[in-house]
């Protein structure tokens, strides 16, 4: 029995020895025709386009696809070929949170823009460049506030279980919540630059833009250059002498490339997160506008108001917050007076001869000829006019029919009127400071310290204006602040000034629920409201025969 199994062992190790010489025979005749084991593949690095507006469907996309690229050896490096303006808060850091999780070689190349959310994104990359013609920065958050609604009860038809249920938080908070965004933008710039930040952070602060070369000299980007520059680089630091550039589509289950785009909708751009704070180029957002003042008042009708009115120029496109018609309605209404509109020259001239004052509020159409000597004829007659202006709200842009907002007012309208009052140039005024985590430290708001006997000013101790405009002037009652203003740099400044009975405050926003409460703001808008409607002889000329009457 025990010859048997050896017998049968014996024949199986002959066997294996057969088949491993075997074996040997072929592996040697193959390496003698010349043919070899395949090659392992060549280290890549892959470039990953980011050339559209950062909202969740394109930006999930590219996080599969890192996650992805994350398990595969072949991959050496990645280059971000950045051209976008940004997007919302919760796609950027998404993307950002991503790529700083991704264990590769990571650098950055500014193919024409990288602003905002873009600039964000970029954080994530070791080394930054920036093609000579790209534009880097907008370092800052753009946020839309809660609808007019926030600022009225609650619908007696819906219920909530607790008085912050409708709305989640005040509208303050929400403002605070708006800061501590920015300052989260801002630590991931001085995180990402650490180091290599040649300039005083607050720079980067005020949402400027920059060149190439600028940013450069700022620290914002480590070289002027392009892929090639950026590829080469990433090559020789991991000391790879042959590789493979690929684009991220051209690998195998990439998805698929959104198409390029730079400009955005506001309606989309609202639908694409629960929250209304972006870190986006605000020129890259169609800001759609109803331009029509008519919309702000009822019906016309032909009956004549009853009571003593002041009048509201809705005449000329004019961008009245509804919130700031509510507040003046209500303290007229205390005086015994009621709003009524104008949303026609026509009405505005008409209306205009028993009216006991008039008030405009960022007029982004010119007073025609007839309606400044309408105006002029008005004060000379005793009508009184308080001018609101605020500068970064008050321009409007129509291309090919359709109305925009142009943010921040790169554009403004020229409006003759207040010259004729001996008042001109304006300008945006900040305080020029930043790093504050509650919005009234953010630095759109300038603190005023009033001096002098203007009858305004009585009891007004301190104001805080949210971006006032300022006016040219050297009208005999003036409200001047230190702030800065670009192309100008720091000085005094005129935000509010009276001459006769025309007065020009450079400030819209101020006077609108929450941020009348601030300061002595509420205080002011009393003074100027008594002054409009302070008892006077007023020369009245024929009726008007028509009014609007405004109601809530």
């Amino acid at each position: 029995m025990c010859n048997m199994v050896d017998r049968w062992v014996v024949a199986g190790l002959a066997l294996a020895l057969a088949v491993s010489a075997a074996a040997l025979f072929v592996a040697y005749t193959h390496c003698e025709k010349g043919q070899t084991p395949a090659a392992p593949p060549k280290p890549k690095i892959v470039l990953v386009p980011i050339d559209f507006v950062l909202d969740s469907s394109p930006v999930d996309g590219v996080i599969r696809d890192l996650v992805s690229l994350a398990q595969r050896k072949d991959v050496a490096g990645v280059v971000l070929v950045i051209n976008s303006p940004g997007g919302t808060v919760s796609a950027t850091e998404a993307l950002y949170s991503a790529l700083a999780g991704l264990n590769k070689t990571k650098y950055a190349v500014v193919n024409g823009l990288a602003a905002s959310g873009a600039y964000y994104v970029a954080m994530a990359a070791e080394k930054i460049y920036a093609t000579p013609s790209s534009w880097v920065g907008s370092i800052g958050v753009v946020a839309v506030m809660w609808p007019d609604e926030y600022f009225y009860d609650i619908p007696d038809y819906v219920y909530t279980t607790g008085p912050l249920k409708y709305y989640g938080k005040e509208l303050t908070d929400y403002y605070n919540d708006i800061e501590r965004v920015r300052m989260n933008f801002v630590q991931a710039v001085l995180r990402g630059r650490a180091g290599r930040i040649k300039a005083d952070p607050q720079v980067f602060e005020t949402a400027a833009i920059f060149t190439a070369e600028d940013a450069l000299r700022l620290g914002l980007v480590d070289a002027v250059g392009g892929v090639f520059d950026a590829v080469r680089d990433m090559a020789q630091r991991l000391g790879l002498k042959e590789y493979e550039v690929k684009f991220l589509r051209e690998l195998g289950n990439a998805s698929a490339s959104p198409a390029a785009a730079f400009r955005v909708d506001l309606e989309r751009l609202m639908n694409s997160t629960p929250v209304p704070i972006f870190y986006i180029l605000p020129t890259a957002v169609q800001w759609r506008v109803t331009t029509n003042g008519a919309s702000n008042a009822t019906a016309a009708t032909p009956a004549r108001p009853e009571k003593p009115y002041v009048l509201l120029d809705l005449a000329h496109n004019n961008m009245v917050p509804r919130s700031f018609i509510e507040v003046l309605r209500a303290e007229l209404a205390q005086r015994g007076y009621v709003l009524v509109t104008a949303s026609s020259e026509y009405q505005l001239t008409t209306l205009l001869s028993n009216a006991t004052a008039l008030v405009v509020v960022n007029p982004t159409a010119p007073f025609s000829k007839d309606a400044v000597r309408a105006v002029l004829n008005a004060t000379a007659r005793g009508v009184r006019v308080a001018y609101f202006y605020d500068l970064r709200a008050s321009a409007i842009i129509t291309v090919s029919g359709v109305s925009y907002v142009a943010p921040y007012s790169s554009y403004t309208i020229f409006d003759p009127l207040p010259m004729y009052y001996n008042m001109s140039g304006l300008r945006a005024v900040y305080n020029f400071t930043a790093g504050g985590l509650n919005y009234t430290q953010n630095w759109q708001y300038v603190e005023a310290r009033p001096r002098g006997d203007w009858p305004l000013l009585r009891g007004v101790e301190r104001l805080l204006l949210f971006s006032p405009s300022a006016v040219s002037t050297n009208a005999p009652y003036r409200l001047e602040v230190r702030g800065y203003v670009f192309g100008y740099g720091w000085g005094n400044y005129t935000v509010a000034a009276q001459t006769g009975n025309f007065t020009f405050i450079g400030a819209v926003r101020s006077f609108t629920p929450y941020f009348i409460t601030l300061a002595d703001n509420w205080h002011f808008f009393k003074n100027i409201v008594d002054w409009l409607v302070e008892p006077r002889p007023i020369e009245r000329k024929q009726g008007p025969i028509s009014a609007v009457i405004y109601t809530s």
